[in-house]
């Protein structure tokens, strides 16, 4: 089939209503964004995104990335029992307390208007304070899903396109009670700090590229390699398995390696790739994949045209 044009980022929106209901989402190829709610005005060192939730997703995002804290309770008297947006140790906004709530009720806002779309949400648990065993699951089984079970796809496997349409996949990267595993995401808690891509995780459930931290700024163009890697393995191997490819890694105390600057250093090896590859190049997550228009997200959708069920909707 002939490459599917993109006659404007207005296409983005609903990218995924051209394919078949029973399409794997392990076979898409999926752009993401990285600390996904760090567009907001912060440190250098912390913020990660230009674009709002809403601007993501209107471009194509379908990866979230969000990491939780309990609330920083000196500046969030107003929280209740609200989790908060962090990256690390630090709040993603410097003037204002970003909650879970609003930005969960932004994604599903978004699918009530683009029903046919599906978009993973990754929750993790970070920040300053320490957590229980199963405290955020039950936090936010009890906050966020259980009276919403409807909006989530909760079971513990890769769906195919049509029964997540119109939900928010939860991608768990945080503990659960053993009796909950089957009602509670899709499991992503057990790869290796700092991987590199070439483990699995969960049996041949996913397979995941994570190498984070740079110990120097000439780590740079070996994170770039991995991803690049990590590219061609999910053009080469089995669709039933999930490739989350991280492009993003930083040094918080080298100024060279924060996200802009890595951003922008990764950004010829990702287009590389995408050149010498062909087929599904799974989930790239990414910081400021707006720059040039997010031409990179239109050009991660691209390699989905062998699997749309009719090139002439777009």
């Amino acid at each position: 089939m002939c490459p599917v044009p993109l006659k404007s980022n207005n296409s983005l929106a609903e990218w995924m209503s051209l394919f078949e209901d029973s399409v794997s989402l392990s076979a898409l190829s999926i752009p993401g964004t990285h600390n996904s709610a760090a567009h907001h005005l912060s440190f250098p060192s912390v913020r990660c995104q230009r674009a709002s939730i809403k601007k993501q997703l209107d471009n194509g995002i379908r990866f979230l990335d969000l990491r939780l804290s309990k609330p920083y309770t000196t500046f969030c008297t107003s929280f209740g029992n609200d989790l908060q947006v962090v990256h690390g140790a630090f709040p993603v906004a410097l003037l204002h307390p970003v909650k879970l709530s609003r930005v969960l009720s932004i994604v599903f806002e978004f699918l009530s208007a683009h029903p046919r779309e599906t978009i993973i949400v990754s929750l993790k648990n970070e920040g300053p304070f320490s957590w229980a065993p199963n405290e955020l699951s039950a936090m936010l089984w009890d906050g966020y899903i259980q009276q919403a079970q409807h909006k989530w796809f909760l079971e513990p496997r890769i769906p195919q396109l049509g029964e997540a349409r119109g939900k928010a996949i939860l991608f768990r990267r945080f503990g659960c009670p053993d009796d909950k595993r089957d009602t509670f995401g899709l499991p992503a808690t057990s790869w290796r700090y700092n991987t590199t891509g070439e483990d699995t995780v969960n049996g041949q459930l996913l397979a995941v590229q994570d190498f984070c931290e740079l110990p120097t700024s000439y780590a740079i163009k070996e994170k770039a390699l991995y991803v690049e890697l990590h590219m061609m393995r999910a053009s080469q191997m089995s669709s039933n398995t999930l490739f989350v490819n991280f492009t993003t890694a930083s040094n918080f105390w080298n100024p060279y390696c924060w996200p802009k600057d890595v951003a922008k250093a990764v950004r010829s090896g990702i287009d590389d790739a995408l050149k010498k590859t062909k087929g599904r190049c799974g989930i790239l997550i990414m910081d400021f994949p707006d720059n040039d228009n997010w031409v990179i997200v239109q050009n991660v959708v691209a390699r989905n045209n062998i699997l749309s069920r009719n090139a002439s909707d777009v």
